[in-house]
């Protein structure tokens, strides 16, 4: 029945638990939106498409209508007419060259991991052939290079904080806020082109400075598109669909480089605007800055071990017991509990104002003191307090090492497990014989 008794309060304990789970998921909600508030005005996750080529055109077009006919059959009228749309011409090659700073930006209590970033754009377009446009448009009536268009696409453009003058063939052009005719990228900004039509080959340059929160990504628009990213920050997660050719990481930064050729998308060098697929940027590479995990989630993981805690704790308080002839009441129990319980509430406090070892170590620390005298105390026994203690140390010790293995959290949990109960079988193995 005292089994039992201890078992109940063991269960009854996970209501504070699970009430302290819902305050450190209410305060990660607030963080996040706090989070996600600073990155709306920052600049949010950026990506860089293009830049593309839009070249006028007209063709002929034949369309046939059905004209109505008083007292008779409906008549086929087959018209022709010249409509005008654009070709949409992707860079022969491409290089991004971008640098990221990260930095940290704080509101309240709250702190955001931003970025600047200098990045320098170079390239070169090939105007195609006649042949080649007449194949994309068989009807091709002419082409107006003198009208044509430069569009990039920038995610957050109220991020920008610097253009330099876009250069082509060795002038530079005043940029235009606005995408149109090129309406498939949302945002960006423009540069009125007129071409020479003989020269065949343009090489373009431009440098952006911007500021963004979260990670960074490229459109890969060239035939050949190279794209280098370095950084101070020494925790890269490498995104999109291709992965990098090579980097290096280390504690002083990262830096990456792609090579990726066209034949790896999905679309072509060379299209018209109506035809173009809506979500072409789809295809993109890049990295996030990556956080190895929030105060938040390290105390949420912390939580989740809290019942095997409580249990680990109390099932050695029973040993204790037998060992000394001694029993602590059943209220002595659940205040041990709660205590156990308040060490989750504690360090959720303190971390949002220090550093996560400063306040698990500030945590741990008060805890560990208030359960070893108070059971030293219970038991009049200074050495099973002084025990107690160290079996806390030891559990805190082994709770902060996990919380610290996220990828092998499971596996040592479980391991801990396993050793705690080989342990208290150890200890309790002539229990029965005593008893007899």
């Amino acid at each position: 029945f005292r089994y039992a008794v201890v078992a109940g309060i063991a269960l009854l304990l996970l209501i504070p638990l699970l009430m302290v789970e819902s305050l450190v998921g209410e305060r990660s909600s607030l963080y996040r939106e706090v989070v996600a508030d600073i990155s709306r005005t920052w600049g949010g996750l950026q990506q860089l498409s293009g830049p593309y080529l839009l070249v006028p055109y007209t063709e002929r077009v034949e369309r046939e209508r059905v004209v109505p006919v008083e007292g008779g059959k409906d008549r086929l009228v087959r018209e022709t007419r010249l409509e005008a749309s654009y070709f949409v011409i992707l860079p022969s090659r491409l290089s991004f060259d971008a640098t990221l700073d990260p930095e940290s930006r704080r509101r309240g209590i709250y702190r955001a991991l931003v970025y600047t970033s200098e990045i320098g754009i170079s390239g070169q377009f090939t105007l195609p052939s006649r042949e080649a446009l007449t194949r994309i448009v068989p009807a091709l009536v002419d082409v107006d290079y003198a009208r044509s268009f430069v569009v990039t696409g920038l995610s957050h453009p109220s991020a920008l904080r610097e253009a330099s003058p876009f250069v082509w063939a060795g002038v530079p052009h005043s940029a235009e806020p606005g995408t149109q005719p090129f309406e498939n990228l949302p945002s960006g900004f423009r540069v009125p082109i007129a071409l020479n039509a003989g020269q065949g080959t343009f090489d373009f340059s431009q440098r952006l400075a911007l500021s963004g929160s979260g990670g960074i990504r490229f459109a890969t628009a060239g035939e050949t598109t190279e794209i280098k990213v370095r950084s101070p920050w020494p925790h890269p997660s490498f995104q999109g669909q291709v992965l990098p050719a090579s980097y290096e990481t280390s504690d002083t930064g990262f830096s990456a480089v792609w090579s990726v050729p066209s034949l790896a998308r999905s679309y072509p060098n060379l299209g018209t605007l109506h035809t173009w697929p809506r979500h072409f940027t789809e295809f993109a590479v890049g990295v996030d800055l990556y956080q190895a995990g929030t105060h938040y989630k390290l105390v949420e993981r912390s939580v989740k071990y809290g019942v095997l805690f409580i249990g680990l704790t109390f099932l050695a308080f029973i040993v204790f017991e037998m060992g000394l002839g001694a029993r602590l009441h059943p209220v002595q129990y659940g205040i041990v509990g709660l205590s156990m319980v308040v060490f989750y509430l504690v360090l959720l406090s303190l971390s949002e104002h220090l550093a996560f070892l400063t306040s698990y170590l500030s945590a741990s620390g008060c805890i560990v003191l208030m359960v070893s005298c108070y059971v030293g105390f219970a038991l009049r026994n200074y050495k099973e307090g002084i025990g107690i203690g160290v079996l806390l140390v030891a559990l805190y010790s082994l709770l902060y090492t996990i919380l610290q293995m996220e990828d092998y959290a499971l596996l040592m949990g479980t391991a801990l497990l396993l050793v705690m109960l080989a342990a208290l079988m150890v200890v309790s193995r002539n229990l029965a014989r005593g008893n007899k």
